[in-house]
C-alpha cells in the first residue's frame, strides 16, 4: 500500500521530492507529536493541534491510531536559566494546553477521547531503556564525527543560539530522542493503543534538523525496527512526509 498522495505514485520519486501521507496504514500504531515549549502559544497552540488532528484523521482508515503529545519541558533543562522558574512556567503551560485541546476533543463527536495521551521529556526518558547509555554513546560519536558536528553547529545557529555546551547537549538529546521513538526504544503509554502500536511516526509542525536526518541515514547507533516510519518525519505544517533515504541534507531547504 503506497503512503503517499496518489497522485504521485506513477512517477519516482526524486531527491527532496515529498509528499503527503495518503492513508494511514490499517494496523495499530501511534503518532507522536513533540510539542516545543516556546511555540505552545503559536504554531502549536491547542487549536492548531487541534486543526491538525481534524486533518489526520481523514487519513485514517480504520480506528487503531493513537496519539502521544509529548511536552518538551525537561528538555529545556538543557540551559543556563534557573530551573526553579522554568519548571513553575511550564507546568503551568502544559496544564493550560492539555486542558484546552482535550476541551475541543469532548465537542467533536468523530474523536475518540482515549486515543490521546500526554506526556513530558522527562516521563519519554523513564519510559526508553537505557536512555543515558545511548546519550553517551551519541556524545562519543560526536566527540570524533566531523560532519555530525557540522550539523549540529548548523543547527543551533539556525535556532539563533550560540555553540556552547548546553546548547549541543540540547541538540544531541532532542534528536537522540527522537530517533529512539522512530526506533521503537520508548515505551509509548496510551490507553487507546495498549502498548500494541506496529508503527510509529515521529510528526511536528515544522521540519527536522539536520542533524536529525543525519542520525537516521547513518544509523549512528545502528538500532533496527520493523516501523514502517522508522526513518521518516512528517511536517504538519507543510504537510509532507520526509523520507531521511531520499533527503539531501546539503540541498534540503530546511529553513
Amino acid at each position: 500500500m503506497s503512503l503517499m498522495n496518489p497522485d504521485k505514485n506513477n512517477k519516482q520519486l526524486g531527491i527532496n521530492e515529498f509528499y503527503d501521507i495518503n492513508k494511514f496504514p490499517r494496523t495499530k500504531g501511534i503518532a507522536v507529536l513533540g510539542i516545543s515549549m516556546p511555540l505552545i502559544h503559536s504554531k502549536q497552540s491547542s487549536k492548531k493541534c487541534f486543526e491538525t488532528e481534524e486533518y489526520l484523521i481523514e487519513k485514517i482508515t480504520k480506528s487503531c491510531v493513537g496519539a502521544v503529545f509529548s511536552y518538551s519541558d525537561g528538555l529545556y533543562m538543557n540551559s543556563c536559566e534557573p530551573a526553579y522558574l522554568l519548571k513553575r512556567k511550564f507546568e503551568n503551560l502544559m496544564e493550560q494546553h492539555k486542558q484546552a485541546f482535550i476541551r475541543l476533543v469532548s465537542k467533536n463527536v468523530y474523536i475518540i477521547p482515549s486515543a490521546y495521551s500526554f506526556t513530558t521529556w522527562s516521563q519519554m526518558i523513564l519510559n526508553c531503556e537505557n536512555f543515558t547509555a545511548f546519550f553517551k554513546k551519541i556524545k562519543e560519536i560526536y566527540s570524533k564525527d566531523k560532519l555530525f558536528q557540522k550539523y549540529v553547529e548548523l543547527d543551533i545557529k539556525s535556532a539563533g543560539k550560540e555553540i556552547n555546551e548546553q546548547t549541543v547537549n540540547y541538540i544531541l538529546e532532542e534528536i537522540l530522542l527522537d530517533y529512539l521513538v522512530a526506533k521503537m526504544k520508548v515505551r509509548l503509554q496510551n490507553d487507546y493503543i495498549q502498548d500494541k502500536e506496529e508503527w510509529v511516526l515521529n510528526y511536528y509542525h515544522g521540519k527536522p534538523h539536520r542533524s536529525h536526518v543525519y542520525i537516521h541515514q547513518k544509523n549512528l547507533l545502528n538500532l533496527k525496527t520493523k516501523n514502517i516510519y522508522e526513518n521518516s518525519w512528517y511536517d504538519a505544517l507543510n504537510k509532507k512526509l520526509y523520507e531521511f533515504d531520499r533527503l539531501d541534507i546539503d540541498t534540503f531547504n530546511f529553513q
